[in-house]
């Protein structure tokens, strides 16, 4: 109910602000700063979901496995493993409480699953054969996000509590701090792991130096809500937040602001880091793809019909995952061709 209510909510507020996706869009210390223009291309036109192989699932998509032949979905009482290839469920993780949200992540090797329970603990859990390996405890409030460094030796957490915590795959805490401007909504992580980035409900986005937690510098942006995310391209170029205010980019090295100003609650870094995707809820809830710094512009999916929360990028960067509220949506990346459909329930 919050996603539909915030998608509605910024969906009207687009209508004044957004014409059309290459209109001049007023963000940030200039007002020439434009949105991606997505020019059409032959694989614009949407593909039927007759065409697509549909499965049974949940629409919290969590990650593909390194092999990209399964995908990780959450449900409220635990993590469904999907086999594509198969096209069937594999396994259900099922968790000892509810999730929260549900939130979870995968470690990069594929073999720890963390997940957050409704009594604000986090369990790291073995994906092999689901042996809890430990019970991270100290947040007090409802965890917001959880990121995997990308060498898998930390985990990051960060909760409506207003603590971000980091974490060792021995569970023990290796440091707190406190963003401040009330609870952390989005967490993202550098690939070298020496940068933190943090979204505040009200306020800019900020990044931290992982050595001692200060804070580096404010990139700017006026807060976030509960799906916001933040996120550093795998090459260290860029930084990416979905706020309040719109998707905005900023250029990573000197942390200018390249464009802003797309109505959007869902972003993704190709892991190659060439690839930006995003979904435009004022243009139909389509997934555009382009480069990311905007100039220029590769494809647009089509087919959601509610603005979609979550894209999530295989680990080769083949496949791209795409859900709303009501379906995951599984596209090949090369060419936009729908491959699969993920829901309640398959006709």
């Amino acid at each position: 109910m919050q996603r539909i209510f915030f998608a509605a909510f910024f969906l009207i507020s687009a209508i004044g602000l957004l014409v059309s996706a290459c209109q001049p869009l007023a963000s940030g210390p200039s007002s020439t700063l434009t949105a991606p223009e997505v020019a059409p291309t032959p694989t614009d036109t949407p593909i039927g979901s007759n065409q697509a192989a549909c499965f049974k699932t949940y629409s919290d998509p969590i990650a593909f496995t390194p092999d990209h032949s399964r995908i990780l979905v959450g449900a409220n009482t635990g993590v469904q493993v999907y086999n594509l290839a198969k096209q069937a469920e594999e396994r259900f993780l099922k968790s000892p409480t509810n999730l929260n949200r549900p939130n979870a992540a995968l470690s990069p090797d594929g073999e720890t699953l963390a997940w957050a329970l409704e009594d604000n603990t986090i369990q790291l859990v073995r994906v092999a054969d689901e042996k809890v390996l430990h019970t991270l405890v100290g947040h007090t409030g409802p965890i917001t996000k959880l990121r995997f460094s990308q060498t898998g030796d930390r985990l990051f957490s960060a909760a409506d509590d207003g603590w971000g915590r980091v974490w060792n795959m021995d569970g023990a805490q290796v440091n707190a701090f406190q963003p401040g401007g009330g609870e952390v909504l989005g967490i993202g992580v550098s690939a070298d792991g020496a940068t933190l980035a943090t979204i505040p409900p009200d306020g800019p986005v900020k990044l931290w130096d992982t050595k001692d937690f200060r804070k580096s510098t404010e990139l700017g942006g006026t807060g976030g809500y509960d799906t916001s995310d933040v996120a550093f391209s795998p090459d260290g170029h860029f930084v990416a937040a979905d706020l309040a205010t719109g998707l905005s980019v900023w250029d990573a090295t000197n942390q200018t602001l390249l464009w802003s100003g797309v109505n959007s609650m869902a972003f993704a870094f190709s892991p190659a880091g060439n690839l930006l995707a995003y979904a435009d809820i004022g243009d139909n809830n389509k997934i555009i793809l382009v480069s990311p710094d905007g100039k220029q512009k590769l494809n647009a999916l089509e087919g959601h019909q509610s603005p979609v929360s979550m894209l999530i990028f295989s680990p080769d960067g083949s496949l791209l995952a795409s859900a709303d509220d009501m379906e995951i949506r599984i596209w090949r990346v090369e060419d936009g061709r729908l491959l699969y459909i993920g829901k309640s329930a398959c006709p």
